[in-house]
């Protein structure tokens, strides 16, 4: 298979109960890119057209909550040991509704003893607090010489123990002063050998029994909860402390247990969660999926899906061998660099895999083929970006902009040369090179992983891009030597400029400002070139040559004029006339898509001579404004190369104003420098970087870089812990549902009439 074709369309025919199966097998593959449907409701639309949704939303929902309440992470699962497949659990089911009815039974079970332990615990330790408060206030009451017999001896009086939290205390010794209440009270609060509890303060009040009601007014005015006295807790003698105590073992042993429990049911449960966990990822997988079939009668259905043209065979042949006669394999093989219509053949059909047209003509299939007659395959083609290890950090910035289409070129590989070079001549330091190298190589190390890992090493790039940059511009930390050795001018050889040399820029500001335009003009240029191949990919040779290439020849021209003639309009007109170098263009853009028409040229056929002829006219004028206003963005390399230097020079004149002498004052110059370095790299860093991706976004990829695919993401299933087997299981049709209710209905019949036969034997002889 040949680079031109990449990816392949198939068109899967099979019956409706073996959908999940063939989801199961495409997951396995983990090379299938699921064609999505039009027309997907979302949100609540969703939740009204298919109530199943909700089902799965709930299904997640529940275990969320689960693991909220075992306090697990999902990255917990990460960490986990892998298991070998035997020891993976298994949910060997019908379909996917029973699949989510066995995962919410094992959500449950488990949410409900989470939920009793919850309970018990709960309750533990309500009775645990109520031991302790009475332990507390007994220690206090032990004071007083409290017996049963002492209880008893209250005639006329009542004698009871509150416990209320410590800033009451001051209310409550208002509330039971003597004069507003008669009463003998005392509280814990002036007796420091006394165990007491945290945040509270414990009570006993002595009162006459006819003053009941005026008690509970003031209890209930500083929330206070009265102390049971138990007699179970008291001997003759004195306070029971040793069964308290017992009491109070017995349950922080019970509480013990059950958090033991607790922990113990997550822990060891942990490998199954992970399972379960897995199991409701998929099964929203699932059901995405699902939703992806497409209905052709009530027991078939399609499904679409690319692939890579290389794995075809082997996918097709999978297929067969599982399915054999009851599947319909349609292949539709996608080239990059001519339009194709679905109803396209590249190939033969293989004699194995007959057209579904061919199975199932019905209304529904040639409304769709006629759906998408007129749309181009590539339009909706994923894309899959294959580049190198060093150059794929750079796919974060093209991915900034858009994923590449199916026909276009990935700009990736050119931008991980354009843009560290780009940043080098806005930031050119060999110091902060190699300061930005260091960095992005310990960046791409730590986060080798994660995307984080692929921007340090586009730092990295940054890096080598400002140390060559440094080496241009004769700069190192802002001195104009390399370890003692000075750096000496390189001259770079330029066409239509000659040798150019932008040692330090300050003193040679107009070569560096020559020097930025033209980076500029072939930066362009090469957005342009990169044009002209996409129109040629996608058939369009004609208007890559009357489009893209005049518009280069426009821009070289007009580069080639201005640094070879200067800004001088009789020089442009006398011989050998230099402005036709600029006329020519233009009026080629002008005139030749109407002669395209004229040609013959397909694409060109709909539109009028009109049309063409305005629509250059536009274009050319476009053009022309847009090449003043790109070109002159390119300024900004020497601003900020300038504005780098200007800001050393700053630094090194602030390290100057340290005075001193010594060891002292070199360590602080020496930081001084230091931290001014750090700042530059910092602030300037970020400032270059920002204005690099400008250029290549604005200047470079509007010239030739849509950015409207879509990346190919494979559908795969998660099966690190569980393992989804579907058994299939057919309804019966109406045939078989009637001849069974006959023959039911006939059996039945002869049961009545031998239990008729037995009663009538039995009972009715007689007669």
């Amino acid at each position: 298979m040949t680079k031109k074709t990449q990816m392949s369309l198939l068109k899967i025919g099979i019956n409706k109960y073996y959908k999940d199966r063939l989801l199961n097998i495409l997951s396995s593959i983990n090379n299938v890119h699921i064609k999505t449907k039009e027309k997907i409701l979302s949100g609540k639309k969703i939740e009204e057209k298919d109530p199943f949704f909700g089902v799965i939303k709930n299904l997640r929902q529940g275990l969320d909550s689960l693991f909220n309440k075992l306090n697990i992470n999902e990255n917990e699962f990460q960490e986990l040991k892998k298991i070998e497949s035997e020891e993976k659990i298994e949910f060997v089911v019908k379909d996917i509704p029973e699949l989510v009815n066995k995962s919410l039974e094992e959500i449950n079970f488990y949410t409900n003893r989470i939920n009793e332990l919850d309970k018990y615990v709960a309750n533990a330790k309500i009775e645990l607090e109520n031991l302790q408060i009475i332990k507390s206030s007994y220690t206090f009451l032990e004071q007083f010489n409290l017996t049963r017999e002492s209880i008893s001896e209250f005639k006329n009086l009542s004698f009871r123990v509150f416990i209320t939290f410590k800033k009451n205390i001051e209310n409550f010794k208002t509330l039971f002063a003597f004069d507003a209440f008669p009463n003998v009270h005392q509280s814990d609060e002036l007796f420091p050998n006394v165990y007491k509890l945290e945040d509270r303060n414990t009570f006993y009040v002595i009162y006459p029994k006819d003053l009941e009601e005026n008690l509970r007014e003031r209890i209930n005015l500083i929330h206070a909860e009265e102390v049971p006295i138990l007699k179970k807790y008291l001997t003759p003698d004195t306070i029971n402390f040793t069964r308290i105590n017992n009491e109070i073992d017995i349950i922080n042993t019970t509480l013990s247990k059950y958090e033991k429990e607790r922990a113990q049911l997550r822990n060891s449960n942990l490998h199954k969660f992970a399972a379960i966990n897995e199991v409701v990822q998929n099964i929203e997988e699932y059901h995405w999926a699902e939703q992806q079939f497409e209905e052709i009668s009530p027991d078939r259905l399609i499904l679409k899906f690319y692939l890579p043209s290389w794995k075809k065979k082997e996918v097709e042949q999978l297929l067969l061998k599982t399915f054999k006669n009851k599947i319909i394999i349609d292949i539709v093989d996608i080239p990059r660099f001519h339009e194709i219509k679905e109803i396209d053949r590249i190939e033969p059909k293989s004699e194995k895999s007959k057209s579904l047209d061919e199975e199932k003509q019905t209304e529904y299939s040639l409304t769709v083929n006629e759906d998408v007659k007129q749309e181009d395959l590539r339009a909706n083609t994923p894309t899959i970006m294959k580049n190198s290890w060093f150059i794929r950090p750079f796919e974060l910035i093209t991915k900034m902009y858009g994923i590449p289409s199916y026909s276009e070129i990935d700009p990736t590989p050119f931008i991980a040369f354009t843009f560290p070079f780009i940043f080098g001549l806005m930031f050119g330091d060999i110091g902060h090179g190699f300061c930005l190298m260091i960095a992005g190589i310990f960046g791409g190390i730590i986060f080798r992983k994660k995307n984080v890992g692929k921007f340090s090493w586009i730092i990295f790039y940054c890096g080598i891009g400002a140390a060559l940059g440094g080496l241009f511009y004769g700069e190192f930390f802002g001195y104009e030597e390399f370890f003692g050795i000075p750096l000496q001018p390189i001259l770079i050889p330029i066409p239509l400029l000659g040798p150019v040399n932008i040692y330090n820029p300050i003193q040679n500001i107009q070569s560096v400002f020559k020097f930025a335009l033209f980076i500029g003009v072939v930066h362009i240029n090469l957005g342009w070139s990169l044009e002209l191949i996409n129109y040629a990919r996608q058939s369009k040779k004609y208007l890559a040559l009357t489009n893209s290439f005049m518009k280069i020849c426009l821009l070289t021209g007009g580069t080639y004029l201005i640094f070879n003639y200067g800004i001088d309009l009789t020089v442009w007109l006398s011989e050998p006339y230099p402005i036709l170098l600029v006329i020519v263009p233009g009026i080629l853009l002008i005139i030749l898509k109407p002669f395209g028409k004229v040609f013959g040229i397909t694409y060109l056929k709909r539109e009028s001579y009109g049309a063409l002829m305005g629509e250059g006219t536009v274009e050319t004028f476009e053009t022309a404004l847009s090449i003043l206003s790109n070109v002159a963005s390119y300024i900004r390399l020497l601003a900020l190369a300038l504005a780098h230097i200007a800001l050393m020079i700053s630094i090194q004149a602030l390290s100057g104003l340290i005075q001193g002498e010594g060891v002292l004052f070199e360590i602080l110059t020496f930081l001084g420098l230091i931290l001014g370095n750090v700042i530059v790299i910092l602030l300037e860093g970020i400032l270059v970087f920002i204005n690099t991706i400008r250029l290549h976004f604005y200047e470079f990829f509007f010239k030739f870089y849509k950015g409207t695919g879509t990346e190919f993401f494979p559908f795969y299933l998660d099966n690190n812990y569980s393992a989804i087997t579907f058994r299939v299981d057919f309804e019966k049709d109406l045939i078989s549902e009637e001849i069974e209710k006959e023959f039911e209905t006939k059996k039945g019949k002869e049961e009545v009439d031998k239990a008729i036969s037995y009663i009538q034997s039995k009972y009715f002889k007689s007669k």
